[in-house]
């Protein structure tokens, strides 16, 4: 610190160690010693903190300070924290240190040192020599300060409203997805084959298409002379009498219940698993129906009143309908998922609907699970069935007619047998599975279509948008450089990004004969700008937005508004010309997007890929968002595994992937509305029954009144059922 000491001492002078003292507030002098425990013993007198050794003499106590005492030339006691006096100008070298110990209070010690450090301070054995602590450097002042600083950013974010709204909305969302799907998926030992359960399914749909077939023949028989007689046309033997019509009535519904030996079997395996639907209220029905038309011929004092057969037998036949769609459906399904192991699976992310890698194991479990349909005909249909016994009872025992307790009860149950029961999900199940059996992609039943239509949004990649065909290079300008270098160079890049310029430039390398170079540092940025290092050059490649976040300068005019740009180490080497063509299957995907209601997650590797132009190429841009560039690349990556297989693709494309999103969801909805027409028709059916049979008004309960009012509740269904497989 003093030039005059350092020459009497003879040590030569350190500007760096000078200025790092000055830093520190410390005054050097040579040959002096400032180990820790000197420093610690001047500040507060105490000798335990000082090191013993050997054969030293003691050291005198430090002078108390006072005001008025002049400070040292070289003096002992270094005060921590010091005030630096610069000298005056005709005085000499020495610099002042002024104790500013009565001005702040003194660090504790405990602060400054562990107390494991005092332990071994005091412990320390004679023999050995102190070891002098490591230093202060300005490397740990500014790395505390760095440290300090990040601290206070973390802080403020945490305190930023925007952000915790982010997180807020983030935590509703998958709390959302976790409860939106509201049937749970129970969990299964071992999954039957798809092989398996295609046969299955195939050996059942051809049993009841057969009787459905020779069924509806039987039915129009059956219900010929009721409409000759109600048009005024007298029918021989069949309009003589009652017995006569009940003969005839009688010996069509046993045949039709013959050729509904499905409906039946499937009541059975529904009782015996101890639940009950659609199929098993059908069954009921034809035969209290099937009874009443024998008491009608065996009992004397039964009312002549016209038996319910034939209503009866057309709830048998659309049950047929339904089971044999149901079973038409589930083949088709099954036979789908049998073909192999699918090129993608689709399924829910936290950004929409997307596709990714996943085998198909465990997408039979969830196609055969019950739909909603049967579990609301499951909850509904014993108690209805249970009170069209007591409303029977009220109706003709209560009436003081017991003999007609039979018509009664057929009544109620024909008025509440549903025709839409069995139409509710399975007849658009089998329109939906061979749709999407033609598109060669396949639906986990309604728990796959439940899932795949809880999300309006749907990833897209830019490869989806252009395929091959529709994305090419169509120039190269060069600035200085051969073309063959650029274009390896720029397909480096490329490659290695994805997208569509991985195609274009392995496309051109293919047939320009171009080796790709090694490839170093590769990073994709935030604008879909991709850089790396090329023997031993940096290497841009991106759109000419990119280059000019970069600062390459760029030409006043481009070749082409849709660009892809080529900088080494920071000047402009290749400009080249990417042209697009819309795709025809794009086209139509993006039309069906509009329809439906869904929206596009542009998870893209392309920069020139962007909702403008897409609109610009199709016409319509599907409300496309942009991501940030970490879930893009997540969601883009081909790699990418999904969560479940509730929808497998076969085919690539986004016209199979939109179809498969667009007919789940039309799938749902009209099951939600064929359940809504379902439970009303059985309730009002049950009640209007009922209110009918204890008034006496049979006259409102013929056959053919009972069939108009049943076939009203299934007009609606009739468009929405045509309409299923339409995008």
């Amino acid at each position: 610190m003093n030039d005059k000491d350092n020459k009497k001492n003879g040590s030569s002078y350190d500007l760096m160690q000078d200025t790092q003292y000055l830093l520190l507030g410390l005054d050097e002098t040579a040959g002096e010693s400032y180990a820790i425990e000197d420093i610690l013993a001047e500040f507060s007198g105490d000798e335990s903190f000082a090191p013993k050794k050997k054969d030293t003499k003691p050291q005198a106590a430090p002078a108390p300070h006072t005001e008025n005492a002049e400070p040292e030339r070289n003096p002992k006691i270094i005060a921590f924290p010091s005030a630096v006096v610069p000298p005056e100008e005709n005085s000499d070298d020495t610099m002042v240190l002024i104790d500013m110990r009565e001005y702040e209070e003194e660090p504790p010690v405990q602060e400054l040192f562990s107390v494991s450090e005092q332990r071994a301070a005091r412990e320390e054995p004679e023999e050995e020599e102190p070891v002098a602590p490591k230093p202060l450097t300005m490397e740990d002042i500014v790395a505390s300060t760095v440290d300090a600083v990040k601290a206070e950013q973390e802080e403020e974010q945490k305190a930023d409203p925007t952000r915790r709204r982010a997180e807020k909305q983030r935590k509703k969302i998958e709390k959302k997805k976790k409860h939106e799907d509201k049937m749970e998926l129970p969990e299964w030992d071992e999954e039957q084959s798809p092989r398996e359960a295609a046969a299955f399914h195939k050996r059942r749909w051809q049993e009841s298409r057969r009787g459905f077939i020779l069924s509806v023949p039987v039915l129009i028989l059956m219900w010929l002379p009721w409409l000759l007689e109600q048009s005024g046309v007298f029918v021989p033997y069949f309009s003589e009498s009652m017995e006569n019509a009940a003969v005839c009535v009688l010996v069509a519904q046993i045949l039709l219940s013959i050729l509904s030996a499905s409906v039946f079997r499937a009541a059975l395996e529904e009782l015996r698993e101890r639940f009950c639907t659609g199929y098993t209220y059908a069954a009921i029905t034809d035969l209290v129906a099937l009874l009443d038309a024998v008491t009608l011929l065996a009992l004397p004092g039964r009312s002549a009143l016209a038996p319910l057969g034939g209503v009866a037998g057309a709830a048998l036949v659309f049950s047929l309908w339904g089971l044999k769609s149901y079973h038409r459906g589930m083949w088709e399904t099954m036979r789908a998922a049998a073909a192999g192991e699918p090129l993608c699976v689709a399924d829910r992310c936290e950004a929409g609907i997307a596709r990714g890698r996943r085998r198909s194991e465990g997408f039979v479990h969830r196609a055969t699970l019950e739909s909603t349909a049967s579990q609301w005909q499951r909850l509904l249909l014993p108690p209805l069935m249970a009170v069209s016994v007591v409303f029977a009872l009220l109706s003709s025992v209560g009436r003081e007619r017991a003999q007609d307790f039979l018509w009664c009860w057929s009544a109620v149950l024909c008025a509440s047998c549903s025709f839409v029961c069995p139409m509710a999900y399975c007849v658009p199940l089998e329109r939906v599975a061979r749709r999407l059996n033609h598109s060669s992609t396949a639906v986990a039943g309604q728990y796959g279509a439940s899932v795949l239509s809880s999300a309006s949004k749907i990833v897209v990649t830019d490869t989806d948008l252009f395929p091959r065909t529709s994305v090419a290079l169509s120039g190269v300008k060069l600035y200085g450089e051969e073309r063959s270098r650029a274009v390896s160079y720029a397909a480096t890049l490329a490659v290695q990004g994805g997208g569509c310029m991985a195609r274009v430039f392995e496309a051109v390398c293919q047939g320009e004969h171009i080796a790709c170079q090694p490839l170093e540092h590769f990073h994709i940025h935030d604008d879909n700008g991709l850089s790396g290092m090329i023997r031993g050059e940096t290497v841009l490649v991106g759109t000419p937005i990119f280059m000019r976040h970069m600062g390459v300068r760029l030409p006043a005019t481009l070749p082409a508004k849709t660009a892809l740009c080529l900088a080494v180490d920071g000047e402009l080497t290749a400009i080249f010309a990417i042209k697009y063509t819309p795709a025809a299957p794009v086209e139509l995907a993006l039309r069906a997007l509009a329809r439906n209601g869904l929206q596009i997650i542009l998870a893209t590797r392309d920069g020139n890929v962007t909702a403008k132009l897409i609109k610009k190429i199709y016409g319509a841009d599907g409300k496309a968002t942009l991501p940030e560039i970490s879930e893009r690349l997540a969601l883009s990556d081909p790699q990418r595994e999904a969560d479940a297989p509730n929808g497998i693709i076969y085919r690539d494309g986004l016209l199979p992937f939109v179809e498969l999103i667009a007919l789940s969801r039309r799938l749902c909805q009209i099951v939600k509305i064929g359940n809504l027409l379902s439970v009303l028709g059985n309730v009002f059916g049950a009640l209007l029954g009922f209110y009918l049979t204890f008034v006496g008004r049979s006259d409102a309960l013929s056959p053919l009144m009972l069939m108009v009012y049943l076939l009203l509740w299934t007009v609606p269904m009739l468009p929405l059922l045509i309409g299923v497989d339409k995008m």
